[in-house]
C-alpha cells in the first residue's frame, strides 16, 4: 500500500532549505501516489529494475531523479557538435553570403538551436511556479509517461496535463498514448504563424494567471539568477 508519509519523509531528506524546494515535498508525494494509482504511467529505462512505490528504497531512487531534475539548470548549453561544412558552401553559393557572414551565421544558428532546446523545460518551470500554489504537482524527473502535471479534484479523481511548447513537437505514435485517457494536452505556440495559444487553455488550466507576458517575465528573471549563479561559481 502506498504511504504518503513515507514518500514525504524521503522527499524531505532530498529537499534543500530553500523555499522553492520545500513545496516539492508535497509535489513528489502526489506524483508518486499518481503512479501508484496509474502504474502504466511509470516510465523507467530498465524494465528489470523498476523502482517500487511502496518501499523506501524505490522512493529514494525516484526522489533522486525528481530533485536532480528540478535543480538542473535550463541555461542553454554550449554547442557540442561541429556544423557540416557543406552547409556553408550551399549558403554561400545559393544565397550569396560571404565566408565571414556564413561563419557568423553558423555560430548564431548553433546558439539558436541550443536556446530552442531549453524553451520547453522553461515553460514547465513557469507553469510550476504558478500552478503549484493551487495543488498541481510537476512531474519532473522524466519518469512519468505522457503527463507533466497532476492534481486530485474534490472527488479525489486524478486530473492530468500534458504540456508541449509547439504544435509540431509530437508525432502520431506519441499522441496515441493519450487515447482513451482523461489527459488534457496544451501547446504554447503555433509553428506556422509564430502566434501563441494562451487564449485556448484547456479547462483544467483556466482560471490561473498564465500568459505570454508572465512567461517572458519568468524567463528573464530565471536567466538573471542563473547567470549570477554561473558567475559566482566561476569566481570561486
Amino acid at each position: 500500500m502506498f504511504k504518503d508519509a513515507l514518500a514525504k519523509q524521503v522527499a524531505l531528506r532530498h529537499c534543500s532549505d530553500t523555499g522553492s524546494e520545500t513545496g516539492l515535498i508535497e509535489s513528489f508525494s502526489q506524483v508518486c501516489r499518481f503512479l501508484f494509482d496509474n502504474p502504466d504511467r511509470l516510465s523507467w529505462r530498465s524494465k528489470a529494475n523498476i523502482p517500487s512505490l511502496v518501499d523506501e528504497t524505490g522512493l529514494e531512487r525516484l526522489a533522486e531523479k525528481y530533485f536532480t531534475s528540478y535543480r538542473k539548470s535550463d541555461f542553454p548549453a554550449m554547442p557540442g557538435t561541429v556544423p557540416d561544412e557543406m552547409v556553408s558552401i550551399v549558403i554561400q553559393e545559393a544565397y550569396g553570403y560571404t565566408v565571414a557572414e556564413t561563419e557568423r551565421m553558423k555560430c548564431e544558428h548553433q546558439h539558436a538551436m541550443c536556446a530552442e532546446n531549453c524553451v520547453g523545460a522553461l515553460l514547465e518551470r513557469y507553469l510550476d511556479s504558478v500552478l503549484r500554489h493551487s495543488g498541481w504537482s510537476w512531474c519532473c524527473g522524466d519518469f512519468v509517461k505522457a503527463v507533466d502535471f497532476v492534481r486530485r479534484d474534490v472527488a479525489d479523481n486524478w486530473l492530468a496535463l500534458q504540456i508541449k511548447n509547439r504544435d509540431n513537437t509530437e508525432n502520431s505514435s506519441s499522441s496515441a498514448i493519450r487515447n482513451g485517457t482523461p489527459i488534457q494536452k496544451w501547446f504554447r505556440s503555433f509553428s506556422r504563424t509564430g502566434g501563441t495559444n494562451w487564449k485556448n487553455l484547456p479547462p483544467l488550466m483556466q482560471g490561473y494567471p498564465l500568459s505570454e507576458v508572465g512567461f517572458v517575465f519568468f524567463v528573464r528573471r530565471y536567466f538573471e539568477l542563473e547567470k549570477a549563479n554561473i558567475e559566482q561559481t566561476v569566481s570561486k
